[in-house]
């Protein structure tokens, strides 16, 4: 199965083409987030031409929903499903913070991704351990708690709080490049694990794609919107 997997939420995005678990090219985004709408095609261009592809060969197309730049995923989430009609090809939304879970699955009973969202705010989700179904089962699974949460530091410590409480074992996931969620480490409690993903997560976005496609699991319509946690300020200003 031929995968154009877009990560069009932050500007540590970009574009990469797989053969199921095997990446035939990737093109990094080398501009700002709210650039996507002139540099996405250029991207997808760059990537198609290392893979020596025509995009109409291109089986699954695959964009994360966000959360993350608000103009970033509605040109991504735009230009898959514009793609999937043309070529009559399905189309899956991803999560950032699913992919990240996705790309590290630590030895943990919880998986945290946390992520800045400026303004002195933070995107926390919680992803719960699944028992394993099969007896030699070697690959950790993880399950989403929730919808995610937007948080001040002082309430995300204390939600992490909360987990650590129990008893059960706590990773938090941070991007290499989060400076400010990477900075949270100081603040919050010793006993917690850390680990950090690479930004782009093309890859791990890829593979959730795939993996759901031919599980053959309906898509929900939600995920092909765009996921925010923080509604946009047009948007806000407009109401008010």
């Amino acid at each position: 199965m031929l995968i154009l997997a877009l990560n069009t939420t932050s500007e540590d995005g970009g574009v990469g083409i797989f053969r199921d678990a095997k990446p035939l090219a990737l093109a990094p985004n080398q501009g700002q987030a709210n650039q996507y709408s002139i540099t996405l095609f250029e991207l997808v261009e760059q990537a198609l031409a290392q893979a020596h592809l025509k995009l109409r060969e291109i089986d699954l197309y695959a964009a994360a929903n966000g959360p993350g730049s608000f103009t970033g995923i509605r040109v991504g989430l735009a230009a898959a499903l514009a793609w999937g009609k043309a070529f009559d090809r399905p189309v899956r939304g991803v999560s950032v913070l699913e992919a990240m879970v996705n790309k590290v699955r630590p030895q943990s009973d919880w998986a945290l991704p946390i992520m800045d969202a400026g303004r002195g705010e933070f995107f926390l989700a919680c992803f719960s351990r699944k028992a394993s179904e099969l007896p030699n089962e070697t690959q950790l699974q993880f399950e989403p708690a929730d919808a995610g949460w937007l948080l001040k530091p002082e309430s995300l410590r204390a939600s992490i709080e909360e987990r650590l409480s129990s008893g059960q074992t706590v990773t938090c996931l941070l991007r290499a490049n989060d400076r400010s969620a990477l900075d949270l480490c100081t603040s919050l409690p010793a006993s917690l694990l850390w680990q950090t993903v690479e930004a782009g997560l093309m890859d791990s976005i890829a593979e959730i794609a795939r993996e759901e496609e031919q599980s053959s699991h309906s898509h929900p319509a939600a995920k092909l919107d765009a996921y925010y946690l923080r509604r946009p300020d047009a948007e806000v200003n407009w109401k008010e």
